[in-house]
């Protein structure tokens, strides 16, 4: 099981990284096989470097016919951690983002890194929003009837089909 990690306790291990392997469930997340992978968080002073690799099996609904089907989920992903010291201000209702490092996370220096729900995040960040079961998917078969003609009509139909 993930645990959280401790910043303080992250600078002490030998080049302040800790690799860990995983395969376990996730709590909230459904998938037929356990989550499979590993990760990495590496201490760089005023930022975390966090990757992960795994890899899982879940079940899924066609966009398409509304079958479900069994899909590989595979997650890659690096991410950089901000460390910050805690501000007593409160921020701004507004913030004009300024660049792109203003979209990061961050982390109090005294504060630890929930690996689990970090993974978790992730994982459903990866999920596809729209997949066909197949790409040959003719979705769901719908045979619509013929249109019923209003009876107060047939008289205009009949003139229409009359007329050169």
């Amino acid at each position: 099981m993930l645990r959280p990690i401790r910043l303080s306790d992250l600078r002490q291990m030998p080049g302040q990284t800790q690799a860990l392997q995983f395969k376990q469930f996730f709590a909230g997340f459904e998938s037929l096989t356990p989550v499979e992978g590993s990760l990495e968080v590496s201490h760089r002073g005023h930022f975390l470097e966090v990757s992960a690799e795994a890899h899982t099996i879940v079940t899924l609904t066609c966009h398409r016919c509304l079958q479900q089907f069994n899909h590989r989920l595979h997650l890659a992903v690096e991410e950089i951690i901000l460390i910050r010291e805690p501000s007593s201000e409160p921020l701004p209702l507004e913030l004009e983002l300024q660049d792109e490092a203003d979209l990061l996370e961050s982390l109090p220096c005294n504060g630890e890194l929930d690996v689990e729900d970090w993974m978790y995040q992730h994982l459903h960040l990866e999920m596809p929003r729209q997949l066909p079961c197949r790409p040959d998917c003719p979705g769901i078969g719908v045979e619509s009837p013929a249109p019923a003609v209003d009876p107060r009509w047939a008289a205009l139909a009949s003139f229409l089909k009359d007329s050169p």
